[in-house]
């Protein structure tokens, strides 16, 4: 094809990001959500019409469209596999950074901002065999910047690696021995249950007295009338939290009591029972408090049984101060079994506080804020802690950064420390803001709470948040907008 060296450097920059977003996927969910099975014959649709593009401009003497270019090979050829936004935004930032006109010319480097590693530039040879040369020079192992990804990545591909080895050492493991006690497996599992493990659990929750409460339980200002609070949002919402907690807790303690029952020889030791047994010795959470008999989710992830054990004590500790004192000044968001549906609520609970305004449930949208005060630790706890609750909308702790620090005194996102994973979230005020218009309007108004959220999505990060630490669409529950530099 015409011109040469052009299509050259065009193949090049296609097979080089090809080996990027294949390189990607082993950091987990840092480099995509899912490890998606990008092969060649994506590079060669991409190629193909790239090539083809190239020919017909070139005939009709006219200029190359790089966004059209940009568009099939992120939006169609790679993009037909993707399935996750967050991940499609990544690809698009490789086509905008690299299929680009300045690739087409001489000595251009991809890693231009990399000064002290290996410069990955397009060679200049046309022999095939020089590529080849050039190629093999390249360093057998890439640092996670190459990706786009900070040095941390790294760690946390490392970790990955040891805990799926710790986990197949696990699952090969013997089961019919027990410890250096003397005593069996079983014997030994029976005694965890019985003098640890059901000493921990919560007391059951009082149907009766939850229904009452929730008649009492005062909800944002103005809202409600005294004895029918019930019938609150957020008040609604509470109930529901209980009604699912009350069911797992059923489960756990049903469980528990099978185990000590079945050891015992008291009832028959059916295979639940023995999987329940088995992932109790291995501090794995049994498979029924995770999912329900169609394989849908019923309680939360964890990796061990007694991280999810410490997560119901804090959970039901949560939702128990609230039903029994009052509404807390913040709530810890992921510990709640539907948190998307906890900031539904209070959205419906600020539109209702805006009744005078007309404000439409379906015009309304987040806003937040980053506040400077932390709450440390992630069980949802506030005892002695002075938080003042705003007087619309609510504050949510509990939350972690990955893959990104934070600028206290800036309130803005920052390069990670070094060798830090996680990093403590601050306070954050979510409330709602209505972008549609007053009935009475002037035709030509425009809402400037729209406006201003229409500007943050170019000013701003739209920072995803997660109820667990894997970036996939069902644990998604908001984006928040934050600053992402000082300017």
């Amino acid at each position: 094809m015409e011109p040469y060296d052009k299509w050259r450097s065009i193949t090049f920059t296609l097979c080089f990001m090809h080996s990027c977003v294949q390189e990607r996927r082993k950091f987990g969910a840092l480099g995509f959500s899912k490890p998606y099975e990008f092969n060649t014959s994506d590079l060669e649709a991409s190629l193909s019409y790239c090539e083809g593009h190239m020919n017909r401009q070139a005939s009709f003497n006219q200029p190359y469209s790089f966004n059209a270019m940009r568009f099939m090979v992120s939006k169609v050829q790679y993009g037909g596999r993707i399935t996750e936004l967050e991940d499609q935004h990544i690809f698009d930032a490789y086509t905008q950074l690299w299929i680009t006109e300045a690739c087409m010319t001489q000595n251009y480097c991809f890693n231009n901002q990399i000064t002290d590693y290996f410069m990955y530039a397009i060679p200049d040879a046309l022999e095939h065999s020089r590529l080849l040369e050039y190629i093999n020079k390249m360093p057998g192992k890439d640092i996670p910047p190459i990706f786009g990804l900070h040095s941390n990545a790294d760690l946390t591909f490392r970790k990955q690696e040891s805990v799926a080895m710790i986990n197949v050492l696990v699952e090969t493991m013997p089961k019919d021995q027990g410890g250096g006690s003397g005593k069996s497996l079983e014997q030994e599992v029976q005694e965890k249950v019985e003098q640890d493990y059901m000493k921990m659990m919560p007391e059951d929750i009082n149907w009766m007295e939850v229904t009452d409460l929730l008649k009492i339980r005062k909800g944002a200002r103005g809202l409600g009338e005294p004895g029918k609070y019930e019938m609150v949002p957020l008040n609604v919402f509470l109930g529901q939290e209980l009604q699912r907690m009350k069911a797992v807790m059923a489960i756990v303690k049903s469980t528990f009591t099978s185990i000590v029952e079945a050891i015992a020889g008291n009832i028959i030791m059916t295979p639940q029972i023995v999987d329940a047994i088995n992932a109790v010795a291995e501090l794995r959470v049994p498979h029924n408090w995770l999912y329900d008999p169609s394989g849908a989710e019923i309680s939360w992830l964890s990796p061990s049984l007694t991280g999810w054990i410490k997560g119901l004590i804090d959970r039901h500790h949560q939702l128990w101060q609230w039903i029994q004192k009052e509404r807390p000044p913040s709530f810890w968001l992921t510990g709640f079994f539907n948190a998307t549906g906890f900031l539904t609520c209070m959205k419906q609970e600020v539109t209702r506080q805006k009744k005078a305004q007309q404000w439409s449930l379906d015009e309304v949208e987040f806003t937040s804020e980053v506040l400077r005060e932390f709450v440390q630790g992630d069980d949802g706890r506030l005892d002695g802690k002075n938080i003042n609750a705003p007087g619309e909308g609510v504050l949510i702790h509990g939350l972690y950064l990955e893959g990104a620090g934070w600028n206290k005194a800036e309130k803005r996102l920052d390069d990670s420390q070094p060798k830090v994973l996680y990093e403590v979230f601050p306070i954050l005020h979510v409330s709602a803001v209505s972008i549609g218009l007053p009935p009475d309007a002037r035709a030509n108004a425009v809402n400037p709470a729209k406006q201003q959220l229409a500007a943050l999505e170019f000013s701003h990060y739209h920072c995803p948040v997660y109820r667990y630490p894997m970036r996939r669409m069902p644990y998604l529950i908001f984006n928040v907008h934050l600053k992402a530099d000082s300017n």
